[in-house]
């Protein structure tokens, strides 16, 4: 029956324009895909919205907001979603659940407390747990006897502890929290916690051990531990069946709680045509009688399963996190990043302006969709499909050299720190620029301007990541997991320490894994040169915890450091290339991460920021010459990206970024396309025989407008050495020079954004 519907809605999805006239197109994301306009109510709201949870009397919708910007938590009017009230507050994470009738309970995740919030008032009383507990979840228990003591669990996570996630069983009475006994360990990164009706049992969602823990509450002991798939982050309890959303299987797993078996395992991503592929990203559940609603954070789409199968998908907004109904059936849905991505022209280095930074207007919403618009399940699954369903045409062998097998056998894919398409290239008058914005011109990336100039200027081109903790996810696995897209903005807030979004092994790790664990499948032999490398800090040496670049990395090439110079990271990358020509044993992928453009403000000593992108545009440069002048030119292919683009201004989208290509086949000239960062993945694989990673390398447009069928472009490339002094430091008399001495750089993107921006933007000049 599914397979029927599906395919009916992606024939519907084919003409949507005549079949569906009423949704119009509402916005076009960075990554290619559509959001359409929602059929009820809609809200803006704060900066990631984690969860949602509808009062008990139904007139009134919790949002907790979670993200760069403050915490909050926000009320809503559940018939117009107009604001009531936004509380603010020192910490929060997840889902809030209603204690009372006039009470909201909100997990402080820093603040190591749980906030009952009082949402006449504004008051707010934390119950506090251990420090370093760093609570996510909060839940009832299901019990049915009311006007009682009501038992709830409270989950904490592991990232500051070595020895586990654990939850600690309170009490609710008359709005008033206690807690009872000690925390139990129950193991790695614990997302979300569920205990039975009858008070014996807590089910417990392990992201980092993917399992769920089984909690005798008496003993306070784990009994069973339930093996269910990759990071489960959510859990439903209904008619004996818990329900577990298994974020990086795209499934739901249904275990019998009479047996604790698992029972059954449920897909629910969507497939159908062209649209398939892990990275739907199911993270929140809705039980509702008979039915099982699924938010789909990485397909924008709720999935609806009625008696244990899919029936059709509603169209949500961008990366839906939490889900709520009402007594009349409305699907309220939370949208992490909202409805779109604005252009920034305000955030101008050179200018006093604090806004515009991508993390702090990236900004969530709520819809409303009301049960009349989602039982018409065949034109909202059509909807769904068609909001991600690939416009441009596969091409033919015969067609194209970006194929296996082709001409070109060799890829060089270079990822660089943080830079917008304006605020570098918006001086090339053919592109769609602004010379206003620019902040490292032509003088300063000469390199990266010929690039463009000679073998392809894209200036429709997107980095599918708001910032470097999820950026270097979508470049190097096409996806970004929940667990990171969750965790990056509290990270970017300040309100939460640690960085393991870059881990390689547990919740961090999408399905498919990375390019290199897909390179290893497809028998492809590769190289890393500093991309994913553990953060140290000890003597410059890499080291990585990835399973597949164990013995396929450069361990004397430095991955993240400030204090070490592209330029030598250069000279190593050439140093083993030349022994590879010599040895005619180049390998089909390459991976080299120069980082020097992020820069490091204005700290005594170190290099001005524009000295930093200059070198960093002249070890790109070096590399293309260096490859353009071997054997190697004629089969290989050379990408270059940065990561993300939250340090600069743009006035198309705060997510547009400069992309490059070089090669003999490149044809040159302007490609006004849409393309984003798994366009370059999907053309790697494409290159290399490899398959997709996710369902956005899957359904992206490859750049198969860029490649002749013919070398056109075969001449080498002559570096050009930038036009400033790249020895240049930073004085101590330098704005921001005090401030940036104490700023953290032992990460990329630990320092406030903010402050480093303001510092460049009195730094950089105009050229």
């Amino acid at each position: 029956m599914l397979r029927t519907i599906l395919l009916a809605a992606a024939a519907v999805a084919g003409a949507f324009t005549l079949a569906i006239a009423a949704p119009h197109l509402q916005s076009l994301l960075p990554g290619g895909w559509h959001l359409t306009a929602p059929a009820g109510p809609l809200a803006t709201v704060g900066t990631m919205p984690q969860g949602i949870a509808l009062s008990p009397d139904g007139k009134t919708l919790a949002v907790v907001e979670s993200g760069v910007n403050p915490a909050a938590l926000r009320l809503l009017d559940a018939k117009t979603l107009a604001t009531i009230k936004v509380v603010t507050l020192n910490g929060a994470f997840g889902k809030p659940m209603w204690c009372g009738a006039g009470t909201v309970c909100v997990p402080g995740a820093a603040t190591d407390a749980v906030q009952v919030v009082d949402i006449v008032s504004g008051e707010i009383e934390p119950a506090s747990l251990a420090k370093g507990a760093w609570p996510v979840s909060v839940a009832l228990f299901f019990s049915r006897q009311s006007g009682q003591t009501i038992p709830f669990a409270v989950t904490a996570d592991d990232h500051n502890s070595a020895s586990g996630g654990t939850i600690t069983i309170g009490q609710i009475n008359n709005g008033g929290i206690t807690f009872a006994g000690r925390a139990i360990v129950v193991g790695s990164h614990p997302a979300a916690a569920l205990g039975t009706a009858d008070g014996k049992s807590i089910y417990v969602a392990l992201r980092g051990q993917s399992s769920v823990a089984v909690v005798d509450v008496a003993s306070g002991n784990v009994i069973k531990d339930i093996a269910v798939g990759k990071h489960p982050c959510d859990l439903a309890l209904y008619n004996g069946k818990l329900y577990v959303a298994v974020c990086d299987d795209d499934a739901v797993a249904v275990i019998d709680t009479r047996t604790n078996r698992r029972v059954a395992s449920i897909p629910v991503g969507m497939h159908a045509g062209r649209v398939h592929g892990y990275g739907a990203n199911p993270n929140a559940l809705l039980v509702h009688g008979s039915d099982l609603f699924v938010s789909l954070g990485g397909e924008n789409a709720v999935a609806h399963l009625r008696n244990g199968r899919v029936i059709g998908y509603i169209p949500a907004g961008w990366y839906p996190t939490g889900l709520a109904m009402g007594a009349d059936g409305t699907l309220y849905v939370s949208n992490g990043k909202g409805e779109s991505a604005p252009s920034n022209a305000q955030f101008n280095i050179r200018k006093r302006s604090t806004g515009g930074y991508v993390g702090a207007i990236t900004v969530g919403s709520v819809r409303a969709i009301p049960r009349s618009a989602y039982d018409q399940i065949h034109t909202m699954t059509a909807q769904a499909l068609s909001d991600l369903m690939p416009t441009w045409a596969p091409r033919a062998s015969t067609q194209t050299v970006l194929r296996a097998h082709g001409p070109i056998s060799h890829v060089i894919y270079i990822i660089k720190e943080n830079r917008s398409y304006d605020q570098v290239l918006g001086d090339i008058k053919t592109g769609n620029g602004d010379p206003s914005l620019v902040n490292f011109g032509r003088v300063v990336t000469p390199n990266q301007h010929a690039l463009a100039e000679r073998f392809g200027l894209l200036d429709n081109a997107y980095a599918d990541a708001q910032v470097s903790a999820d950026g270097h996810n979508w470049t190097d696995a096409a996806t970004a997991s929940d667990y990171v897209e969750r965790t990056w903005p509290v990270n970017y807030g300040n309100r939460r320490a640690g960085f393991d979004s870059q881990n390689g092994v547990g919740a961090p790790v999408p399905h498919s894994g990375y390019l290199w664990d897909d390179a290893k499948r497809a028998g492809i032999t590769y190289r890393d040169y500093g991309e994913d490398m553990m953060l140290s800090a000890g003597p410059p040496i890499a080291a990585t915890d990835h399973p597949a670049l164990q013995g396929h990395y450069d361990p004397a090439f430095v991955g993240w450091n400030l204090k070490y110079s592209d330029q030598d990271r250069f000279n190593e990358w050439r140093r083993e290339f030349e022994k590879f020509v010599a040895q005619r044993n180049l390998p089909q992928l390459e991976i080299v991460y120069f980082p020097n453009d992020h820069t490091s403000g204005t700290q005594a000593n170190m290099p001005t920021p524009e000295a930093f992108v200059a070198t960093n545009d002249w070890v790109v440069g070096q590399l293309v010459d260096a490859v353009s002048h071997s054997p190697y030119w004629k089969s290989t292919a050379i990408f270059v990206l940065e990561d993300d683009a939250q340090n600069g201004p743009d006035h198309v989208s705060d997510q547009r970024s400069t992309f490059y290509v070089a090669n003999p086949y490149a044809r040159g000239g302007v490609d006004h396309s849409h393309y984003s960062t798994v366009s370059f993945v999907r053309t790697i694989e494409l290159l290399l025989g490899m398959l997709p990673l996710s369902v956005a390398d899957t359904t992206t447009q490859p750049l198969y407008k860029l490649f002749a069928l013919n070398p056109v472009n075969a001449a080498p490339y002559d570096a050009i050495k930038p036009g400033i002094d790249m020895n240049a430091v930073n004085t101590r008399a330098a704005y921001g020079s005090a401030v940036s001495a104490h700023l953290d750089f032992s990460k990329p993107d630990a320092v406030d954004p903010r402050v480093l921006n303001d510092i460049l933007k009195h730094a950089v000049r105009r050229r």
